[in-house]
């Protein structure tokens, strides 16, 4: 038997890690295939952020003092490394049973994988565009049992995922329930069915992702939010780390896209270059586009399967694509350039040279997957937010 799990290792590492570890940094969101990736350094994530230009510059005339010198101001920000990680597992069973059968060991382990790869692709899709906290929906007190629970979001819910329960509110939370199945979404009524056959929690509360309350990427919204500090620095004595909001008033059009990627130049030095719409924002631009001359270059093509519009907002190239995680109403801008997702290679935990542990009290042997680094911008004034993007 170790032999056959001796082989399965090696097509983990030869055959599957490599192409993991590639398409992990790209599918997940065509924000993330777009933005640079570094490799991390340490435990910290470090940036020095320059803030406006350089004072040291003057007019003068012959025999007049020059300028006094101004160095470049800037920011020092900083984020711990978060851990990441994608979970494989089989069975003992489907290691014996390989030892006769390799076609059948094979396809257990392919779809196992392709299991595994498709949570990750889409809990990290899902987390770039959150704050951090991890948090998925907020829910109020129930009054009597039920079989579902009542929730103000489904959006970053999806069959299959384990969640944790809390109540409280704001940033007072406990842990109710830790490791609940999610069973069912139903999306247009807002109601969640866990694994047990009723649920009753008397208290506000939220749900994350396993294990994940406040451990995740400092994601965009992060940038986009109302939290006092960003990157450790205060937003309230740098008002220049907070982006620029535009409402459409129910109506987008290009010339409301042009408002804020031209601001965003001007008064913060941004080039903005893609912009991600929620889903009844991008169906509203579709429809704009349906009824007026908009300048499209060419259709935009992701890897991970997305494609948008490659357009042309006043004298600028930009790329608008849908993009769900975003609040359904608002479109999001950003100079990709600015953004650096450092972080170490995806590799798989190794115990005395292998990557496969037989978990504790069961019969099925866990691989592990694990990469640590975190997102981080240089000029996240230079984002933009367009708000009631459709009627």
């Amino acid at each position: 038997m170790s032999q056959i799990l001796t082989n399965i290792e090696g097509s983990l590492k030869d055959k599957y890690q490599p192409a993991l570890s590639n398409l992990i940094n790209i599918e997940p969101s065509p924000f993330l295939e777009m933005i640079r990736k570094e490799p991390l350094q340490n435990n910290k994530v470090r940036m020095a952020a320059p803030i406006g230009l350089n004072g040291g510059f003057g007019f003068g005339a012959e025999g007049a003092s020059t300028p006094a010198s101004a160095e470049q101001r800037y920011l020092d920000f900083e984020l711990n490394a978060v851990d990441m990680y994608v979970d494989m597992q089989i069975s003992n069973k489907t290691v014996v049973l390989g030892s006769s059968n390799t076609g059948s060991m094979i396809n257990a382990l392919d779809a196992e994988i392709k299991g595994s790869y498709a949570a990750a692709k889409w809990n990290l899709g899902r987390a770039l565009f959150g704050d951090g906290s991890g948090i998925l929906c907020h829910f109020n007190p129930m009054d009597d049992a039920a079989e579902e629970l009542t929730v103000d979001d489904t959006g970053k819910l999806m069959e299959g995922i384990l969640v944790d329960v809390y109540i409280g509110a704001g940033t007072s939370y406990s842990r109710q329930l830790s490791g609940v199945r999610v069973l069912s979404v139903d999306h247009k009524n807002k109601k969640v069915k866990f694994n047990m056959d009723e649920i009753y929690i008397e208290e506000p509360g939220m749900l994350t992702v396993q294990n994940s309350y406040n451990r995740e990427i400092t994601g965009l919204g992060a940038i986009f939010g109302n939290g006092e500090s960003l990157y450790g620095v205060s937003r309230v004595e740098n008002p220049c780390l907070i982006p620029q909001s535009y409402s459409l008033g129910g109506k987008i059009t290009d010339i409301g896209l042009y408002r804020g990627i031209r601001d965003a130049k001007k008064y913060r030095g941004a080039k903005i270059n893609l912009i991600m719409m929620g889903d009844r924002a991008f169906e509203a631009y579709q429809t704009y586009m349906d009824d007026h001359t908009t300048h499209l270059v060419d259709k935009h093509k992701f890897v991970g399967g997305s494609t948008g519009y490659s357009i042309l907002v006043g004298d600028q190239e930009v790329i608008l694509v849908n993009e769900s995680m975003i609040p359904e109403n608002e479109a999001w801008g950003v100079d990709t350039d600015s953004f650096i997702l450092q972080q170490t290679p995806w590799e798989f935990l190794s115990n005395q040279g292998s990557i496969f542990s037989l978990m504790a009290n069961s019969s099925i042997y866990r691989a592990l997957l694990a990469s640590y680094g975190n997102l981080i911008c240089s000029n996240p004034g230079g984002c933009v937010k367009f708000t009631d993007c459709a009627a």
